[in-house]
């Protein structure tokens, strides 16, 4: 073996989840577009990241990125290719679940939000470019329990449906603002209710914040964002509320830029999406260079004594936050101070919360 093959060879295991990460943005950097640009990922490059694109969401859009190069014949691409056809079928199904509930819902005089899943993947060039699992659909108060009501009916069950009151999980407490600047765009027949496009690069910026920006699918939903607004796009509404929020909002786009090459010159946060704190992009990488795994939920560990401390203590550093979800749980300013005293203040306020669930966790058990 020759001394230039042995270092190839070598070279992924010695490489840094940072590096890693780095390769995975540089794969992805425009892979959103209709004609995005040529790879610049070398075949060893692709091995490596193979895995991490395919586990966080992003094995579409690698393949979209290098079908029309010669990369598409390697292994690699094949799995990619084979994503892409897998979300482009169940991207189908999701339609049909879309052109059933929504009905069944206004008939009973429930009128939705859909927020992320389709709302953002009907912005993609392709319909296999984003997978989705489930469909978010934000109600009204007074709407919900009409609406849940719906959803256990014989004619609304399987449609895998995350119902939320309001827009508090996206941190908008003005729900009828939201409905209001709501907009409805179509699919094929059908009339689907979904924020305006301020309200949702909003909702996709705090919603990738507040899980640690571990899926570099996620940021480029915000580059498609970015990227595809329309004249006029109104960004005091988008960046309304706290200084703080607006921050974050700012910082997001900021890491699309300095990550995927998002242009940000025409907009109001230009300045601050050039100067990011300088923990925040190394911190994103070290996410992107590990594969993504949904966490798994504590009842999974009450099972028996045995298996639930050994899951636990298992599961303990996987809870620990990056940087990016401690300082947004603490509702915490991004800026060069310490990450520290956030990541302990929000495993602090975790490990509260779940101390006040685990009497009705253990009842449940033995019950």
């Amino acid at each position: 073996m020759s001394a230039l093959t042995s270092t190839i060879k070598q070279a992924p295991r010695a490489r840094s989840r940072a590096l890693r990460g780095r390769l995975v943005a540089k794969l992805l950097t425009g892979a959103w577009r209709k004609r995005p640009p040529a790879p610049e990922s070398s075949p060893q490059e692709l091995a490596e990241i193979a895995s991490l694109l395919l586990s966080s969401g992003a094995g579409s859009l690698a393949w979209c990125r290098v079908r029309d190069s010669d990369l598409r014949t390697l292994p690699a691409a094949y799995r990619f290719r084979q994503e892409y056809r897998i979300h482009s079928l169940q991207a189908a199904l999701h339609h049909r679940s879309l052109k059933k509930i929504i009905p069944l819902l206004r008939t009973a005089g429930v009128e939705p939000v859909l927020v992320k899943g389709w709302a953002i993947a009907r912005l993609y060039p392709e319909l296999g470019m984003r997978p989705y699992t489930d469909i978010d659909l934000c109600v009204t108060s007074d709407h919900y329990s009409r609406a849940a009501t719906v959803l256990k009916s014989p004619n609304g069950r399987g449609c895998d449906v995350d119902l939320h009151v309001g827009f508090s999980k996206f941190y908008r407490s003005e729900t009828e603002d939201v409905f209001e600047h709501s907009e409805l765009v179509r699919l094929d027949d059908l009339e689907v209710r979904v924020p305006s496009s301020e309200d949702h690069l909003r909702f996709l910026c705090t919603h990738l914040l507040r899980h640690g920006a571990v899926r570099p699918l996620w940021l480029c939903d915000i580059a498609l964002l970015v990227e595809t607004r329309r004249d006029g796009f109104d960004w005091d509404r988008c960046l309304a509320g706290s200084r703080r929020q607006a921050d974050w909002i700012a910082c997001v786009i900021g890491l699309a830029h300095q990550l995927l090459g998002v242009e940000v010159n025409q907009t109001p946060v230009a300045q601050r999406a050039k100067n990011l704190p300088r923990w925040m992009v190394p911190a994103v990488l070290k996410e992107w260079g590990i594969p993504y795994s949904f966490p798994a939920q504590v009842e999974v560990y009450l099972r028996s004594p045995f298996r639930m401390w050994r899951g636990l203590l298992r599961e303990l550093p996987r809870h620990w936050p990056n940087p990016i979800e401690a300082t947004t749980s603490v509702q915490g300013a991004f800026n060069n101070a310490p990450r520290l005293p956030f990541q302990l203040g929000h495993v602090a306020s975790r490990s509260a919360a779940l101390l006040g669930h685990l009497p009705g966790l253990l009842s449940r058990r033995s019950s």
